[in-house]
């Protein structure tokens, strides 16, 4: 059912759309149809659970972020851009999403689509305990010292080549957390760490096409890792 309310959101073009794909909020501009949409959500999809199975995303988070991306590559992205920063957490009781919401304002400005969708996409999380449990399993490290997601801005550039911004944020905390509640979570600006990395990149949709019928097959049994976000 998970997966027929995802199709059912993406459906809604001319409309801006933000799924949770396991810890990576997929926003999709307007100008993205559905069937790119879907292309792109099944590269997030296949690359978080290549990354999951190969890394621990607590003590070999640049492992993880460095086969995501090299991962895409292989589906059909040139990405561009790599940075990495390590960010002070300024004020008392943020949270997962409102640092994450800050840091891209101040870089992006508040009017981004980046921006906007992902502080509606957090605020959806909080309200809806499938999304909120969806996304701490999948964020959440073993030890639940530290918590990593993305965030993803995919649009169409005005030649129609899907292009996009992806955000990594990795949370760490002196001691442990439980899941339960960690997107509503207070953190403590001493005890909190935040590294983050961007990249760009655009996508070959023709290089995928002959990589479909093949990831597709590997995600039948991952119904549950894709939600749709109103």
């Amino acid at each position: 059912m998970s997966m027929d309310k995802a199709i059912e959101i993406l459906k809604k073009e001319g409309e801006e759309r933000v799924l949770l794909v396991g810890s990576t909020l997929c926003i999709f501009a307007e100008n993205v149809p559905l069937k790119v949409a879907e292309d792109v959500a099944a590269c997030m999809r296949i690359m978080d659970m290549s990354s999951d199975s190969k890394f621990d995303k607590e003590t070999q988070q640049r492992q993880w972020y460095n086969n995501y991306t090299k991962g895409l590559a292989q589906l059909g992205w040139t990405m561009t851009g790599a940075a990495h920063a390590e960010e002070a957490v300024e004020t008392e009781n943020e949270t997962l999403g409102s640092i994450a919401v800050k840091l891209i304002t101040r870089e992006m400005g508040a009017g981004h689509r980046l921006s906007r969708c992902l502080s509606r996409g957090f605020t959806a999380i909080a309200s809806a305990p499938q999304a909120q449990a969806l996304f701490e399993r999948s964020s959440r490290s073993v030890s639940g010292k530290s918590s990593t997601f993305q965030a993803v801005d995919c649009e169409l550039s005005p030649q129609g080549m899907p292009i996009m911004h992806m955000k990594s944020f990795q949370i760490a905390y002196d001691q442990s957390k439980a899941a339960e509640g960690g997107v509503l979570r207070k953190l403590e600006s001493a005890s909190t760490k935040v590294y983050r990395a961007s990249q760009q990149g655009t996508f070959s949709l023709r290089q995928f096409e002959t990589l479909r019928a093949k990831i597709a097959a590997k995600l039948e049994s991952r119904a549950d890792d894709v939600l749709g976000l109103d």
